[in-house]
């Protein structure tokens, strides 16, 4: 990867400085309120910004054995991350489903009466 292929240092300062605060916004919000999908989207973009500040890095000296260790393991995060993000947004169109279907049927219900 070429330097010119990294986006610059003050792109990615600026980027996770605003996911940083979108993070702290949603977190201040009350427990019951906080919109999870939302707090897992910015760690994910966190996480990539991270990834990629590294790999940026990583062009002008050679990785140690633990820094590439570490961003293993920041990219397993990720990609766990990831998983469990397309899982919930499969059990919320499930029960979105759910829900039509029910109102579909009380409907029917209330008419054959």
């Amino acid at each position: 990867m070429s330097e010119s292929g990294c986006r610059s240092n003050n792109r990615i300062m600026e980027t996770l400085g605003y996911a940083l605060y979108l993070h702290c916004q949603e977190l201040r919000r009350p427990k019951r309120c906080r919109r999870l999908m939302r707090v897992a989207s910015t760690k994910l973009q966190l996480t990539d910004e991270l990834i990629w500040q590294q790999r940026c890095q990583w062009q002008l000296a050679a990785p140690s054995y633990q820094e590439r260790s570490a961003l293993n393991r920041e990219r397993q995060y990720r990609d766990i991350l990831e998983h469990n993000m397309q899982r919930q947004q499969q059990k919320q169109q499930q029960q979105k489903q759910q829900r039509l279907q029910h109102a579909t049927r009380s409907k029917l219900k209330q008419h054959t009466v």
